[in-house]
């Protein structure tokens, strides 16, 4: 399959063609979720603004949702409007072809890059790699879906144990390069993915992530999609053979053409105010969209999308930055400090959800504001799937069906200590089919006892 059209002039009958602009059923028949990418979530005012006045006209119940891969999604979409919704995205200068689906996904880039003083920009880089590798032959037909992040800093804010490819920015021999990371993925059996290179130098960047795709496509699984990621292909093969081919394939690829250069520039230091807005649920409504258009064409500073229902703002002074985000009504509530509680849309929107996570998000925050610490993540999913994190969450919450009186209702799995993408720390199994009253109690009894 090739490149899909775009834009489209109806909603596509095959749901591969759909997925790959972006574009899935919601649970309620005729309603559908747009997703557009935004490379390392550096949306611009023309961005905000512009999907601030669709969700304003078009889906006047639905917010903005905010994804933990910097994307930003449009739900309760009339089959009617998707052209010119697609449209109207692709002239303000963003793009929605794999936004889902077979193929590359939208490039994560940790906040950190081009505002922490020291540390390379990686954004260039990363529309470096979306640009030859949307030019690499099957790229909209890979075996399943191949994910791609860049850390600047140590902390590994990309995520990078679980990506399919996760390079965070290192010093070596007196220049920028990479630690590069392979074959991790969540899903119901998550697996973090294993070291692959200790430093990569930045010049084999392009080479790596086109020979990985090129062996994905070759040795994925196209008859079974629950086992067609790559690091199904290394759990297949064996670690040690999935490095060397790795390894063999960089090389052949190093060797076949010229590679642009690749110059990593680190950032200057003025950006020294941070201020983290935290969208409960990723929910963002049109004036708190055009109001982080505002931030995003003021001189002096910087909005990202970060993971997890968040937006940064950077600035150069501390008093100045939040003197500027509090004329904002808009942005009060996400200003304030709160838990850090993520979760997936759930029942709410995904056919696929056995259970409610947003009331339950919207419970654990009223509950627990002042005792979560913000470097404390609870992730809730709807299903085994998680999409919120949950399988690498401080304390993760899946969806699952339990009996009560002889039917159905929902359920969580509870599971708890893993290293949020940022280590190879899964999270483990610590209850099941939890009620949402036990879920509360359970993390009570866990604060209690942090050594637990």
């Amino acid at each position: 399959m090739g490149a899909p059209s775009f834009p489209c002039s109806n909603v596509p009958a095959d749901p591969r063609e759909a997925r790959l602009l972006g574009l899935y059923g919601q649970r309620e028949e005729g309603l559908w979720m747009q997703r557009t990418k935004v490379l390392g979530g550096a949306l611009d005012a023309r961005g905000w603004r512009t999907l601030g006045a669709i969700a304003r006209r078009l889906t006047q119940a639905a917010p903005l949702h905010l994804t933990t891969r910097q994307d930003v999604e449009i739900h309760d979409l009339s089959a009617k409007y998707v052209p010119e919704v697609q449209r109207t995205l692709g002239d303000a200068g963003l793009t929605t072809v794999g936004a889902c689906g077979d193929t590359l996904r939208n490039i994560v880039v940790c906040p950190c890059s081009g505002t922490l003083g020291g540390r390379p920009d990686l954004e260039p880089l990363a529309r470096r790699i979306g640009r030859v590798l949307e030019e690499t032959d099957g790229i909209f037909s890979l075996p399943r879906k191949f994910k791609i992040s860049l850390s600047a800093c140590q902390e590994g804010c990309g995520q990078p144990w679980i990506q399919d490819l996760g390079l965070v920015a290192e010093k070596g021999e007196g220049r920028w390069g990479f630690r590069v990371i392979g074959g991790g993925s969540l899903g119901p059996r998550p697996a973090a993915g294993i070291l692959l290179h200790e430093w990569l130098p930045a010049e084999d960047v392009l080479p790596l992530v086109v020979s990985a795709v090129r062996f994905f496509a070759a040795h994925g699984d196209r008859a079974n999609r629950r086992r067609a990621r790559l690091r199904h292909v290394r759990e297949r093969i064996g670690d040690e053979a999935f490095r060397r081919a790795l390894a063999d394939g960089l090389a052949a690829a190093r060797s076949e053409r010229p590679w642009p250069a690749v110059n990593l520039a680190e950032a200057g230091g003025g950006f020294g105010a941070r201020l983290v807005l935290t969208f409960a649920n990723g929910d963002v409504s049109p004036d708190a969209a055009d109001a982080l258009a505002v931030l995003a064409e003021t001189d002096g500073l910087k909005v990202r999308i970060a993971g997890h229902h968040r937006v940064i703002v950077f600035g150069r002074n501390e008093e100045s930055l939040r003197a500027r985000v509090g004329k904002a009504g808009a942005l009060r509530a996400a200003a304030q400090p709160q838990p850090s509680v993520v979760a997936c849309p759930g029942k709410r929107w995904c056919s696929r959800a056995l259970a409610d996570t947003n009331g339950l998000a919207d419970r654990i925050r009223e509950r627990f504001t002042g005792a979560l610490g913000p470097a404390q993540a609870v992730c809730i999913s709807g299903c085994p799937n998680g999409c919120a994190h949950s399988h690498v969450a401080d304390i993760g919450l899946v969806g699952v069906v339990r009996s009560e009186g002889g039917r159905p209702v929902d359920g969580y799995d509870l599971l708890v200590g893993g290293g949020m993408g940022r280590s190879a720390r899964l999270a483990r199994l610590e209850a099941r089919k939890l009620c949402a009253d036990e879920v509360i109690l359970a993390i009570f009894t866990r604060l209690a006892r942090p050594e637990a």
